[in-house]
């Protein structure tokens, strides 16, 4: 009987190894998630959205909070920087900018005013 279990413990072995090694080598062949600093979907994002820094730094100067999130969005064939703040009494601004342009598109969220 432990002959048995040691041979069909060795199988399954056997079994999830090859299973394995084909799961790896199948993901071998599929393209990469990202484009690479060569290809065409990075130049192409270069040349139409501003860095991140930029978004950093124009939020800071028009905003006070702390930046909880930052997304790059493709809508209707128009990049868009969507900002999540916090900001220093509780409210979560939601801010967009036109990835190309910085211009200002939308703040969603209740803005604090001072007293």
């Amino acid at each position: 009987m432990r002959h048995n279990l040691q041979k069909k413990s060795r199988s399954d072995l056997i079994l999830l190894a090859w299973i394995f090694g084909l799961t790896i080598g199948l993901f071998g062949l599929l393209p990469p998630a990202y484009p690479d600093d060569e290809g065409v979907g990075y130049q192409r994002l270069k040349a139409e959205v501003v860095p991140v820094e930029r978004v950093f730094q124009k939020v800071q100067t028009e905003f006070e909070g702390i930046i909880l999130e930052l997304e790059l969005e493709d809508e209707e064939s128009q990049w868009i920087y969507e900002v999540k703040l916090l900001t220093p009494q509780g409210n979560v601004l939601k801010i967009e900018y036109d990835a190309k342009t910085m211009a200002l598109l939308n703040v969603k969220g209740r803005r604090d005013h001072s007293p």
